[in-house]
């Protein structure tokens, strides 16, 4: 898979999948996005327990893409390893007609057929969880105590 970014720059390999991922996730598709992952895929963030299963992954994919809209990502620094690609971006969407940014430390391990088996994201969940309470968002259900 090869992508040309807005700078001219040609992006290839696992690098191209996560941006592809990234592109997808603006559809708000939960079943488009499952399909980048392995049946037995996990998804870690910063402020619930995993994600485990592509069944699963893609409930949770639901409900994130249920919540907001206007979805964008800015990649400042993207880069692959091997099979691991290290992200770090701000992630930006509309939630209650609230702008809502945040900063995003991102980690994706692919298997053999470009899907991911593990994605990992770690930000300042008590941040996030403030804007999303400015929102009118009850995070209840996904804080960790």
């Amino acid at each position: 898979m090869t992508i040309e970014c807005r700078d001219g720059a040609v992006v290839t390999g696992q690098v191209a999948r996560v941006l592809e991922f990234f592109e997808t996730w603006k559809t708000r598709d939960p079943d488009r996005l499952a399909e980048f992952f392995a049946a037995d895929a996990t998804w870690t963030e910063s402020n619930r327990d995993p994600a485990v299963g592509r069944d699963t992954v893609r409930a949770v994919l639901g409900v994130q893409t249920s919540f907001g809209r206007a979805f964008e990502f800015e990649f400042l620094t993207i880069g692959e390893v091997g099979r691991t690609v290290f992200t770090e971006r701000i992630d930006r969407f509309i939630i209650a007609e609230r702008p809502v940014s945040i900063g995003v430390a991102g980690v994706f391990e692919f298997d053999d057929d470009g899907r991911i088996t593990s994605w990992r994201d770690y930000y300042d969940w008590a941040l996030l969880r403030r804007e999303l309470h400015a929102a009118g968002i009850d995070t209840t259900s996904v804080d960790r105590g």
